[in-house]
């Protein structure tokens, strides 16, 4: 059924690979986060902090968002997930400033693998859209 706010090119299966994409990254950061917490000599430095007080809670933030739209997708409405979508795409210039190496470089390249697809998923589903 497409209504005023969907579109027949978007299949949920789009939507649901960028919100669990989003998901899967904020999830991997908060582990990073929570599992050196205990260890001062990564938790107390500035790339670290910025992680744990910055980065995390407005990637918290927008996780919410995102898994909200993705049940208005889930009843038809698609502008939402469409909207933060696009601008996930640039996500990584969202986050400059922000070190994936915060929790070591075994962390940086799962955070980097995540990111990337989040970039992948939100792309798609734009173009599926028709957003350039």
């Amino acid at each position: 059924m497409t209504t005023p706010n969907s579109s027949p090119a978007l299949s949920q299966p789009l939507a649901e690979r960028f919100a669990k994409a989003f998901a899967a990254f904020v999830e991997a950061v908060w582990l990073a986060v929570t599992t050196h917490v205990p260890n001062p000599a990564v938790a107390n430095t500035p790339a670290f902090l910025a992680w744990q007080t910055r980065a995390l809670p407005r990637l918290e933030k927008e996780n919410a968002s995102i898994q909200n739209a993705m049940a208005l997708f889930l009843v038809g409405e698609t502008s939402t997930i469409l909207k933060l979508a696009a601008e996930s795409r640039a996500l990584g210039r969202k986050l400059d400033g922000f070190d994936l190496n915060f929790a070591g470089p075994e962390c940086a390249k799962k955070l980097n693998q995540l990111e990337a697809a989040i970039a992948v998923a939100a792309y798609l589903l734009c173009t599926a859209a028709g957003i350039p």
